[in-house]
C-alpha cells in the first residue's frame, strides 16, 4: 500500500514540475517509472534510500501500529553504449595464416588481424580478399568491444542500485512518515515537517526541503 502511495506522491510532484513520467514496470510491491525533463535529477536527488511508514491501517481492528519499509533508488537513464571504434585505438595487420586457403593463402598476406588497443581485444579473419577481411574484422571487433562496454555499464548500474536500496532493511533509514502524528522526518538532512498530508496526497516534496 505504501509503495503505491509513495509512487502516487512522486508522480504528482513530477507533474507539478512539468516533468514527463512513463510507468515502465508494475508488480506487487515493486514499481519502476521513467521521469524526464529539465531538472528531473535535481528534483529527486534526495529520495534514494529507505522510507519508513508508521501508521494504524484502516484494516487493523485492534489499533496496533504497523511499520513498513520501502526502498527507493533514483538511477540515471542508461546511455547508449554503442560507439564506433576510433582509428587511433586500432592496430591493423595484414597477416599470412595459410591453412585452409591452400597455396594461395601461404603466398599472400590476405588475412587481417585487428586489435582494439585500449582493451586488447583481437579479431583475426583469414580469407583471400584482404579488404573484405578487414571490413568483417572491424564489424566483429566493434560488436565485441561494445558488448564488453554494455556489460560493464549493466554491472555498474546494478551495483549503484544495490547501494541505494541498502538491502531493504529498517536500519539506515532515510525518512520516516508517521501518519499517527502527521509528520515526516528526514533523518539524513535532520529536518521534520508536519505536512505529511500535503506530501503524500499532493506530492509537495519541494516544501519539505525548503
Amino acid at each position: 500500500m505504501f509503495v503505491d502511495q509513495l509512487l502516487s506522491a512522486y508522480l504528482k510532484y513530477a507533474n507539478s514540475l512539468k516533468l514527463k513520467c512513463v510507468l515502465l514496470h508494475t508488480d506487487f510491491g515493486h514499481k519502476m517509472v521513467k521521469i524526464t525533463g529539465q531538472g528531473a535529477g535535481e528534483a529527486f536527488k534526495n529520495e534514494p534510500g529507505k522510507h519508513v511508514c508508521q501508521r494504524i491501517p484502516e484494516t487493523e481492528t485492534k489499533g496496533r501500529k504497523h511499520t513498513s519499509v520501502v526502498s527507493v533508488a533514483v538511477l540515471p537513464i542508461k546511455k547508449d553504449t554503442w560507439e564506433a571504434l576510433e582509428e587511433k585505438d586500432l592496430s591493423i595487420e595484414a597477416v599470412n595464416l595459410g591453412g585452409a586457403g591452400g597455396q594461395h593463402g601461404n603466398r599472400s598476406l590476405s588475412g587481417c588481424r585487428m586489435t582494439h588497443l585500449p582493451t586488447n581485444t583481437k579479431v583475426t579473419i583469414n580469407g583471400r580478399d584482404y579488404h573484405a577481411n578487414a571490413r568483417e574484422a572491424r564489424q566483429i571487433l566493434t560488436a565485441r568491444v561494445n558488448e564488453s562496454r554494455r556489460a560493464k555499464v549493466d554491472a555498474d548500474y546494478s551495483e549503484y542500485r544495490k547501494e541505494q536500496f541498502q538491502g531493504g532493511h529498517r536500519s539506515g533509514k532515510l525518512r520516516t512518515y508517521n501518519f499517527m502524528e502527521g509528520r515526516v522526518a528526514d533523518h539524513r538532512l535532520g529536518i521534520k515537517s508536519g505536512n505529511i498530508k500535503g506530501i503524500i496526497e499532493k506530492g509537495q516534496f519541494g516544501k519539505l526541503f525548503k
